[in-house]
C-alpha cells in the first residue's frame, strides 16, 4: 500500500512539474520573413528588390533575388519576403523609386532556450535567436530586421 501511494505521489509530481512548462512560440532567426522600414514613404517602397549573395563574397556571388512591396504597419512599413532571410547569406535591398541600396551582413546568432520546463529542457525548446546584424556596415541589435532612412 505504501508503494502505491508513493508511486501515485511521484507520478502526480512529475505531471505537475511538466504542466509548469511555459509553451510560447519563439520566433527566431530561422523564421524571418519581414524587413521593417522606418521614416520612409509609401512611394519610396513601391518596388523593393532583395538579392542574396554568398556570405563574405563582397556581393559578387548571387544566390537568388525577389521583388516585393511594403505596406504600412502602424508607424512603419513592412516588406514580406517569399523566402526567409537566411543568416548564412549577405543581402542587398534595393529601392527602385529612390535608387537607395542597403546591405545586410554580419548576422550574429545565439542558441537560446524558448520554453522554461523545470527541471529539464529538451533540445526542441532551443531556437536560433538573432542578436545583431549590420545595415550598410553599421551594427544593429535586435531580433527583427529594421532599416532606417
Amino acid at each position: 500500500m505504501k508503494n502505491i501511494v508513493l508511486t501515485v505521489l511521484t507520478v502526480g509530481n512529475l505531471l505537475g512539474i511538466n504542466s509548469c512548462c511555459t509553451k510560447k512560440e519563439c520566433i527566431g532567426a530561422d523564421e524571418i520573413y519581414e524587413i521593417n522600414f522606418f521614416n520612409f514613404s509609401q512611394a519610396d517602397l513601391d518596388t523593393i528588390t532583395i538579392i542574396s549573395y554568398s556570405k563574405n563574397s563582397n556581393f559578387t556571388t548571387t544566390i537568388d533575388s525577389a521583388v516585393t512591396q511594403a505596406s504600412l504597419t502602424g508607424d512603419y512599413f513592412s516588406a514580406y519576403t517569399n523566402n526567409r532571410i537566411n543568416t548564412d547569406l549577405d543581402y542587398k535591398i534595393k529601392l527602385f523609386s529612390t535608387g537607395q541600396v542597403f546591405t545586410l551582413t554580419g548576422f550574429e546568432i545565439e542558441k537560446e532556450g524558448c520554453n522554461s520546463c523545470f527541471p529539464y529542457r529538451p533540445e526542441s525548446d532551443f531556437y536560433n535567436k538573432l542578436n545583431s546584424y549590420q545595415v550598410n556596415g553599421q551594427k544593429q541589435t535586435g531580433s527583427q530586421i529594421k532599416i532606417y532612412k
